[in-house]
């Protein structure tokens, strides 16, 4: 089986999760991993990592759409246009594709059940996997951003939707909202986002430690403790290395640690 994994966005944290990435393809002996990336430019030097296939790092002045005129802290077009680029890379043929976060520590449980939904023959056309599906709140379709797992075709559908709601302007400017977007973009695709509820601990998210304080001025404060915060990440990978951190139950021993110990 050949799967194609997609990480775009910012690249945030990257230098922290990539020795997990890069133990994916030594998990099982009949799934292979390519790995194409498409982020926004920094310092960090992806042609040292091995794992990835193919990378592309992108400049905000060369976006069709103008970034600069899109309201602060909205990064739905800086979603949509690294998830375009990043699928343009792929020029091979995949039984599946996973799109996921730099910052986002998917626990090897969540691998496995991808693994089985193939061999289940339950990668079709039209339906993508989700952390929780699509659901509804506040009268809009809402979806969750950690990770989507479909068929080739189905992503080929998923990543036209910068050219759609950027460009050629099909959405009315309400539904152009982080989780909302994605979530009525399937919808007009007429692709079922499934949630992959038999695994009840999909993964975690690396944040700053001033995410965590319920009272801060922080405007995304208030995390769940359960989320690490980088140096609690940094720990725990030296401590155990990526091997142990993608062995089953050990992403909900990585959790209580996270829970359990400081922010800093």
């Amino acid at each position: 089986m050949k799967i194609a994994v997609i990480i775009n966005g910012s690249g945030k944290y990257l230098d922290l999760t990539n020795s997990l990435f890069a133990e994916w393809n030594n998990l099982y002996s009949n799934v292979s991993f390519d790995f194409y990336l498409a982020t926004w430019e920094d310092d960090i030097d992806y042609s040292k990592y091995s794992w990835v296939k193919k990378f592309i790092r992108l400049k905000e002045e060369d976006c069709p759409y103008d970034l600069k005129k899109h309201p602060a802290r909205r990064h739905q077009p800086h979603y949509s246009y690294t998830l375009h680029k990043a699928n343009e890379l792929i020029k091979e043929d995949y039984n599946a594709v996973i799109q996921t976060r730099s910052d986002f520590y998917m626990f090897r449980e969540v691998l496995d059940y991808f693994v089985d939904l193939y061999k289940d023959k339950q990668v079709g056309e039209n339906i993508i996997y989700s952390y929780a599906g699509t659901s509804l709140h506040n009268g809009h379709l809402w979806t969750d951003d950690m990770f989507f797992y479909g068929s080739q075709n189905t992503f080929n559908k998923f990543s036209s939707m910068f050219e759609d709601v950027f460009i050629n302007k099909i959405f009315p400017e309400e539904k152009i909202m982080m989780h909302i977007m994605q979530a009525e973009y399937l919808n007009y695709q007429k692709i079922y986002n499934r949630s992959i509820w038999p695994v009840k601990y999909q993964g975690l998210l690396i944040r700053e430690p001033m995410r965590f304080d319920p009272d801060g001025t922080h405007t995304d404060a208030g995390w769940s403790l359960k989320h690490p915060s980088p140096n609690q990440f940094k720990f725990i990978l030296a401590e155990s290395g990526p091997r142990w951190m993608l062995t089953q139950d050990n992403g909900l021993k990585a959790r209580r640690f996270f829970e359990k110990t400081k922010k800093i």
